[in-house]
């Protein structure tokens, strides 16, 4: 049987915002279940994760692996993110995001060379993108989203900054010779009803889709 082990942060982990219960919850699929399909799965995902947070998460979880075990990766989207509260007190100043892009990239290749010493084949999956308007109205909730704006300049900055993060997720599997999932193409055009309210997480639908091209598409590749 073939083992897949799954290390990234909310989007594979599953959540998702519950707008009756006004929190984030648990996609009602798992990955799990693909076990019923020939597959064994374990997912190491984390909500808020980062590629560093990951990396010690992987080193604490991967033991040596068999020929037939697949690790797909799944970082960036919390690595591109900056302190917000700290960006509304003060717009005019200089802020990194939580991770570097040349980090970033340094620490993805480690991580996928950790894994290969293990034993493993690797996968790196890139990002869903956001929604820049949606996003923007979450993550400045009580604080002032006049500075915020004006610290970006422009509302859709954060959309091409994290399509960038992705694009060095594709840059790291390159260089690493690893196979691409691509999430990102899945949602290209249709992300209205795809994303939730909060412009980041899949919403029902999106989660469906995510699974579906697992089940059908991403597994025939690992």
């Amino acid at each position: 049987m073939k083992k897949i082990k799954i290390y990234g942060d909310s989007i594979l982990k599953g959540v998702m915002y519950n707008d009756e219960l006004k929190r984030y919850k648990l996609f009602g699929y798992r990955y799990e279940k693909l076990i019923e399909n020939g597959y064994e799965v374990e997912n190491n995902c984390k909500m808020g994760a980062t590629v560093d947070e990951g990396f010690e998460i992987m080193k604490s979880t991967l033991e040596d692996c068999d020929k037939d075990t697949v690790v797909i990766l799944e970082y960036g989207g919390n690595d591109c993110n900056y302190n917000w509260a700290a960006v509304a007190e003060n717009p005019e100043g200089e802020f990194l995001p939580n991770t570097p892009a040349e980090k970033f990239t340094e620490t993805y290749l480690k991580l996928v060379e950790y894994a290969r010493q293990k034993g493993a084949e690797v996968a790196i999956c890139t990002l869903v993108p956001i929604d820049s308007e949606r996003f923007m109205n979450w993550v400045t909730r009580g604080l002032n989203y006049d500075n915020v704006l004006r610290w970006m300049g422009d509302i859709n900055r954060i959309s091409r900054w994290q399509e960038y993060y992705s694009s060095l997720s594709e840059k790291v599997a390159k260089l690493a010779n690893c196979k691409i999932l691509d999430l990102r193409s899945i949602f290209k055009g249709s992300m209205g009803s795809l994303l939730g309210i909060d412009g980041m997480h899949p919403s029902a639908e999106g989660h469906s889709i995510i699974r579906d091209e697992f089940q059908q598409k991403i597994l025939a590749t690992v």
